[in-house]
């Protein structure tokens, strides 16, 4: 996730956190939701007026459209809200809202869909294996010696932007991608369940995507889906997609997490669902 990317999610989460306190007197914080609030609030001035009034029309009508008339907000007595960190491994929620009667989890995304920005270096972890398993340990081995070949053929450069673009596809993206799908197809009864829940999220949630383009708001159940017994992961150019024997098929997007090379090159994948099959509802609300 990009910082600039990371600053709209947050405003986003203080702005719906905010107006669900403002609409209802019977909100509580919980002391985690509480220092969000107050690290957040400071935020809202790095953003242009226009988008952050795009953001507050979106959590207003996340709360009108949605959420009072879903959950009826107004007829409970008390609800308590937490805010989550980024760092839960399965669980994607954002914001958590209790009250006697139910538990929602709101995972929100602005003008994309990502599911997660996961590192390849990690990519055992992902599939269930432990930090000090031998699979992660040998994984590890075989990753570093993949991305140590590169620097040999960077030179004198000190930047990614620097060398051309076809040298580190050719030499970093690719080379990567294939070790992460080779790790995946070859452990794929086991990696086929653990790396759904990891990508997609195993808690049950509500997915919210704030298109402040198309002022719509994008809202999907990951709920009682179907896991998967099997995977099959193949790799074209910079791209790893999975496709997933419970219909759901994810493209994951190696790139550079950082503009700079220095001893050993950080990157991410940028993961997508290609093929979602849960239902949407969509909600303009300009």
């Amino acid at each position: 996730m990009t910082p600039l990317s990371n600053l709209h999610g947050r405003v986003l989460e203080y702005l719906i956190t905010e107006v669900i306190i403002r609409t209802h007197p019977g909100v509580n914080l919980t002391v985690r939701a509480n220092n969000a609030q107050l690290r957040d609030a400071s935020k809202l001035t790095d953003l242009k007026p226009p988008l952050l009034n795009e953001l507050r029309q979106a959590a207003n009508a996340l709360l009108q459209m949605w959420l009072n008339p879903q959950f009826q907000l107004s007829q409970q007595p008390s609800i308590t809200v937490d805010r989550l960190p980024d760092q839960n491994q399965n669980d994607v929620t954002d914001i958590r809202l209790t009250s006697k009667a139910w538990t929602v989890n709101l995972s929100l995304k602005h003008n994309h869909t990502a599911l997660r920005h996961q590192r390849p270096g990690t990519t055992p972890v992902h599939c269930g294996y432990a930090k000090n398993d031998p699979q992660m340990q040998q994984f590890r081995q075989q990753y570093r010696a993949t991305t140590q070949e590169f620097m040999q053929y960077i030179g004198q450069a000190k930047l990614f932007a620097e060398l051309p673009p076809a040298l580190i596809e050719q030499h970093l993206y690719t080379p990567v991608c294939h070790l992460v799908s080779q790790f995946i197809n070859s452990h794929a009864s086991i990696c086929a369940t653990k790396l759904f829940q990891y990508l997609v999220g195993d808690v049950n949630y509500y997915k919210i995507i704030v298109d402040t383009n198309a002022q719509t708001l994008t809202i999907q159940q990951f709920a009682q889906i179907q896991m998967p017994t099997n995977v099959i992961a193949t790799v074209n150019r910079q791209y790893v997609n999975l496709i997933f024997d419970n219909g759901w098929e994810i493209s994951m997007r190696l790139h550079t997490a950082s503009s700079q090379i220095k001893n050993s090159p950080s990157l991410k994948f940028d993961t997508k669902a290609l093929k979602n099959p849960l239902p949407a509802t969509i909600i303009p609300y300009a």
